[in-house]
């Protein structure tokens, strides 16, 4: 308790944030009047008392310039911070000083600790989070989880010492805005990235209870490195109530989205892309039309595993994992979870099947997280088999904050996240990532055709098929999309057969050989199919 105790005094006598170590000439607003005083504080207390924390930051903040040293102004600006998507770093300066005043309330050392465990501090927030233990005498709140926090902790110290080598770039104002975006999606490729935000110029423009936009699905396109403004996906998937991109296939063509809205409560619902346009969203499946809330819908390349996150029966705490298979006859299982193996005690959000099919990333605040959510992955080389044991893909992809949003490339080396990082430009921001070394070792080669007519226009209703010539599996069925027609596939070494028939522009049928040693970029063909023969 001794190295805390030093360390807040330093905070106290220092009077400046920790992540401003400069030197500032503060700026000293003028007093606030008896009525300005009760006004701000009916406004912040209301959103205190409703847990909109970001709200409440402004009212607070001019109530902590006008009283410096009020305990409950101080103590409920920094609890503020520390739960909004603000910079919640800088709610340790404001619970330090309510902790050294009377009567504050005793969860301070709590809230404290999580500030310093994002702050990067890990020794000083295990050293708050006995505090909050001593002072309670060892009766702590069983919600505050909070030898789960110290456990972070620990595992950020660890974390911390092996850093992967990877670039991570903010993809700008013309993609993020000043509101929260969030909830990145992205093929094979990562030229294109899907996202949901919460800005200005949604759908109907409605407000929610928190004072939060409600949000819409929104796209933005590469070329070379610039990212062009990102674009609202339009009526057939984005209505007056809340959408959130969930997951995109391989292919690209295949939007899974979360809806609640006057038809859905909290479901999973499916766009399609026909040439340019994203198709009207429908509910997947009618199985799924339930009260209770199903997030993180995604599906496996093949198109026949469904991964979704629920709190239902049969989960082993808060919410779960779970899988559905579709049969012969094209019918959707019942959900099965994941097991133990994926699943904990804590919540899991948000999975992702990767382009192997096999390796499963997904979102936890179990397992050996340093910081809430974090993203881990585990793979099933074969159904029969159990999931592997879950590994964190590791700093600084994921933080000593909550991590729930992730997409990786078919090179295993590039995707997107979406976080609360230093120099973002509001909120969650979406990031691009590129690794020094591939994330997934030997998943193999990105193989991607485009198809054209013998006139030279796209066949856009080419079904194509890529079947192992070594056993007769097809390992995929694809139609080709997009304005250029194309398909994706991850293919092991080894040799195929494509197949691709279009009813109007005609067929084809060619040997694939793959050997493993393509490169970061696969192999990348444009294929015209033969016209079919005339009947006479």
């Amino acid at each position: 308790m001794k190295a805390l105790r030093q360390f807040l005094t330093i905070i106290l006598l220092s009077g400046v944030s920790l992540l401003n170590a400069q030197t500032r000439k503060p700026v000293v607003p003028p007093p606030l009047t008896k009525d300005q005083i009760s006004e701000l504080k009916k406004e912040a207390n209301a959103y205190f008392k409703d847990n909109n924390y970001t709200a409440a930051i402004v009212p607070y903040q001019k109530l902590v310039n006008n009283e410096p040293e009020d305990m409950e102004f101080n103590y409920r600006l920094g609890v503020s911070y520390v739960n909004s998507n603000v910079d919640k770093t800088q709610a340790v300066q404001y619970l330090v000083k309510a902790a050294d005043k009377k009567d504050c309330p005793k969860d301070v050392y709590y809230h404290m600790g999580r500030a310093l465990l994002v702050s990067g501090l890990f020794d000083e927030a295990i050293d708050a989070f006995d505090k909050y233990k001593s002072v309670n005498k060892g009766s702590v709140n069983p919600k505050f989880n909070l030898d789960q926090y110290m456990e972070y902790c620990y595992n950020a110290k660890e974390y911390v010492k092996n850093p992967l080598a990877v670039k991570i770039t903010n993809l700008g104002k013309n993609v993020n805005s000043t509101y929260p975006d969030y909830a990145c999606v992205s093929m094979a490729v990562d030229t294109v990235v899907f996202f949901t935000s919460n800005r200005k110029g949604n759908s109907g423009g409605i407000v929610d209870g928190n004072g939060d936009i409600i949000p819409d699905i929104y796209f933005s396109s590469r070329t070379d490195t610039v990212w062009s403004k990102a674009k609202n996906l339009g009526m057939n998937v984005n209505s007056e109530l809340y959408e959130i991109s969930t997951g995109l296939n391989t292919n690209g063509d295949k939007l899974m989205i979360y809806k609640e809205n006057n038809e859905a409560s909290g479901d999973i619902y499916c766009s399609q892309l026909l040439g340019k346009s994203w198709q009207k969203a429908e509910l997947f499946d009618e199985s799924l039309a339930t009260k209770v809330m199903e997030t993180g819908g995604c599906l496996s390349p093949d198109g026949k595993r469904l991964f979704f996150a629920a709190d239902m029966k049969g989960t082993l705490g808060g919410k779960d994992i779970f899988m559905m298979e579709m049969d012969s006859s094209k019918k959707w299982s019942a959900p099965v979870n994941l097991g133990p193996e994926v699943n904990t005690k804590f919540d899991e959000d948000n999975p992702f099947m990767w382009h192997d099919g096999h390796t499963l990333f997904f979102a936890s605040q179990g397992h050996n997280s340093m910081g809430g959510y974090d993203i881990f992955m585990t793979s099933q080389q074969d159904p029969s088999q159990p999931w592997s044991k879950p590994s964190n893909i590791g700093y600084p992809l994921n933080t000593f904050d909550d991590d729930l949003y992730f997409t990786l490339s078919a090179n295993a080396k590039t995707g997107f996240v979406s976080s609360l990082r230093n120099g973002g430009i509001g909120d969650l921001d979406v990031y691009h990532f590129s690794l020094e070394k591939p994330l997934i070792a030997g998943g193999g080669t990105l193989f991607r055709a485009s198809f054209i007519a013998q006139n030279g226009l796209p066949a856009k209703d080419a079904l194509c098929s890529i079947v192992k010539e070594s056993t007769g599996q097809v390992l995929g069925v694809m139609h080709a999309s997009g304005t250029n027609a194309e398909i994706f596939i991850l293919l092991p070494p080894g040799t195929y057969t494509l197949k691709a028939r279009s009813a109007k522009m005609g067929n084809l049928e060619e040997e694939i050989s793959v050997t493993g040693n393509e490169g970061d970029n696969g192999i990348f063909k444009t294929y015209k199919l033969n016209p079919r023969p005339s009947s006479k």
